[in-house]
Order: structure tokens, then sequence, then C-alpha cells
């Protein structure tokens, strides 16, 4: 068995065991091709179906009008998002110069317009050279940012104009690919929390001429790529879900780690045991034969190299 496979087979028998039992031995990472119009909460809502089960999640929205990968996770993987949702991201995007809508793409509602036949390549080329770096960045008013517990996107439906905080944001790399007036294609790879639709808005409102996005795919979402990805279409009466599943380690950047049975029995306790190892402070996965069932961080406690567990997976020995 492969370790990215690792699990398959569990997803796969016949369901003569339990519901919680069955639940309870699924566990990894599923990256999907997001179809355009599918809220990621629809994409797990599938994937819960799927599988049959309830223990699934994402890690990172993506919003309706883009498609590419979204990380699903199921089982005890969900335990892992906030470490996946701090991934950079790469997108490819349409920009369109002329019109400024409330949701900053072209679903919205226009605000704006403007005759955008004045912008040539080389004013689009300052424009967007501009937002190389880092910078503060003005979320949308129609995002999953929360004010007061709740998501600004409702907050906006409901009519309340309500601005969420400037956040900084870093673009390592944006490239212009292709300019065919009033659209742009653009290519960009950031950090988490950048959205593109507010890129498209400012560049706009650089030139003077209003902007939305027009496209988005995401094509990377930190390990996983879109050539990653799986179509929740080939999941037709018959076809083995499993098969699909990433090993949950297989998503993060940590080492691995692999302690004898006494260890992990007191790792999994929540209880620290000694590091003799030559690895530097910082996260580890615990794994148990290629499955995850701890993070766990090494640092010193006591004058002594320790690793102590950050979050359990899976506490029962017996997987």
């Amino acid at each position: 068995m492969r370790r990215n496979d690792l699990k398959a087979t569990d997803a796969s028998k016949p369901r003569k065991e339990s519901k919680e039992a069955y639940e309870k031995h699924v566990q990894g990472i599923l990256p999907v091709n997001k179809d355009i119009g599918l809220t990621s909460h629809d994409v797990v809502q599938r994937v819960r179906r799927i599988f049959g089960i309830r223990q699934v999640g994402h890690a990172g929205t993506l919003d309706p009008v883009a498609s590419g990968v979204l990380v699903v996770l199921v089982g005890s993987a969900t335990r892992i998002a906030q470490y996946l949702q701090e991934d950079d991201k790469e997108y490819h995007l349409t920009l369109y110069l002329g019109r400024e809508t409330d949701t900053q793409d072209v679903t919205g509602t226009t605000i704006d317009e403007a005759d955008p036949s004045g912008v040539t390549l080389q004013k689009l080329e300052n424009a967007i050279d501009r937002y190389r770096g880092s910078f503060l960045q003005v979320p949308p008013a129609y995002s999953a940012v929360k004010r007061g517990g709740q998501p600004l996107y409702r907050l906006a439906r409901r009519g309340q104009a309500v601005e969420a905080d400037p956040r900084k944001v870093t673009i390592y790399s944006i490239e212009l690919d292709g300019w065919d007036p009033p659209r742009a294609s653009l290519k960009v790879q950031c950090s988490k929390g950048t959205y593109m639709r507010t890129l498209c808005h400012d560049i706009g409102r650089d030139l003077g001429v209003f902007g939305c996005m027009e496209t988005l795919v995401r094509i990377k979402s930190g390990a996983f790529h879109i050539d990653d990805t799986v179509e929740l279409d080939k999941f037709r009466s018959g076809t083995d879900p499993g098969k699909w599943l990433r090993n949950a380690a297989s998503g993060l950047s940590f080492p691995e780690f692999e302690p004898e049975d006494a260890d992990l029995a007191r790792l999994l306790q929540g209880r620290p045991v000694s590091w003799s190892s030559d690895q530097e402070e910082g996260m580890v996965s615990v794994v148990r034969n290629g499955y995850l069932v701890a993070l766990a961080s090494v640092g010193e406690s006591e004058g002594r190299m320790v690793i102590e567990p950050k979050r359990i997976l899976e506490p029962d020995l017996s997987m």
C-alpha cells in the first residue's frame, strides 16, 4: 500500500462494523477540484455523503465564482485544519477593467463604471508592480471574515455596511499573463488571506477606471497542486472513495516521527517524552505505520530536549 493511499481500505471495506467504528478509522486529505457555482460548504456536504461520515471540513474557503484546489479534510484530519490554512496559495485570474461591483467580482451589482480604453499596457504593468511584496489589504464586504462572530457577507446581505480591518498580506509574485482590453490575465503567488477580488478592485481604482474579478482558479494550496485534485463527479455508484484519500501528514511540512510503543502511549496520554534525535526545535508529525496520530513540538524543558504533544488526532493505539 502506498503511503498516500493509507486508509483507503478502511473507506472501501464493507460496513459490517458499526458506523461509529467506521468513522473512527477514516482519516485523510481529499484535494478536490471545485467547480464554479459550488460553495466550499457544498463540497463538504457532498464529501460527507460520499464517505458516509459527518466529520468533514476544509482548509480554506474558495468562493462560488472560483474553481480549483479545495483541500478537504476527512475524519480526524479535520483537526489539522488550522495548520493547512496557513499555507501559501497560487491563483490564475482575470481582471475586468471598467466596472466596480459590491462583491468585487462580476457576479455582483454594479456600483460604478468608466471607460477603460485609455489604459495602456505600460500603465497596467505599473499598477500591478505596486502589489508585489507585503502590504495592508482590506477584505471585501462580501467575505467570510467575521465581525462580532458574524461573517461579513451575512451582514452585507442585510444591508449593513461593515468594513473589515486591514490585514497584512504578501504577494510573492504577480505576473501579467495576457492583455486583451478590457481583460488582463494574472498569475499570483501569495500568502493566506489575500483576496484576489480585492486585488482586482484595487488595481482598477489605481488606474482610475474601476475593476472587478471575472474568473479565478486556485492552482495550488500548500502542498497540493491542481494536478493532484479529483473531480467530485468521479465518485459514482460503486466507486471506492478511499483510494483518493491522501495521508493526512502529506499536507504538512513538519518532519515525521514514529516513536516506540511506550513513548507513543505517553504522547497520546498528553505526556512529554525525552527527545534524543538531532531534530531541531519545532513541530513534528507523530505517525504510526504512516498514519498521523498527533502533532507535537520539540523543545527544551528543564535542561533537556523533549517532545510534547500539541494536538492528538488518534488517542487509540489499536489503529
